[in-house]
């Protein structure tokens, strides 16, 4: 994959500590500027700091899910890209995520391809 010319800022919301350091890394070697925590409630203190491009979020979340997380947020740099990680039976309790700005699901498993395919395809429309 190429690295964007660009830094890219993403936030990351993850809770799952492996998930979100792999990412984490991930992106960092791809040369984006990401932000991961492992809270909604950090999550939306980093939103409140920084305008990101990206924020990619788990449903799965402690304190809420990602939906509930994306519906707190949406008046906040609204043009960004939202992006929702989902495991396989969450689709059915995803709803009203055009009303959220989510502009593309992601059901795990995926490959970091996938999800590095679909910020830098996101970018290229921004």
């Amino acid at each position: 994959m190429n690295k964007p010319k660009a830094k890219t800022k993403i936030l990351l919301v993850v809770s799952n500590d492996l998930m979100r350091n792999i990412f984490r890394k991930l992106f960092v070697r791809f040369g984006y500027h990401i932000i991961a925590v492992d809270t909604a409630r950090n999550g939306f203190k980093a939103l409140n700091e920084v305008c990101f491009d990206s924020v990619i979020c788990d449903f799965d979340l402690h304190e809420c899910n990602g939906l509930e997380f994306f519906i707190s947020i949406k008046n906040i740099c609204p043009e960004r890209n939202n992006i929702l990680m989902i495991t396989y039976g969450d689709l059915a309790n995803v709803s009203g995520v055009k009303n959220l700005n989510i502009r593309h699901i992601i059901e795990k498993p995926f490959s970091f391809e996938e999800l590095l395919k679909i910020v830098n395809n996101s970018r290229l429309k921004n």
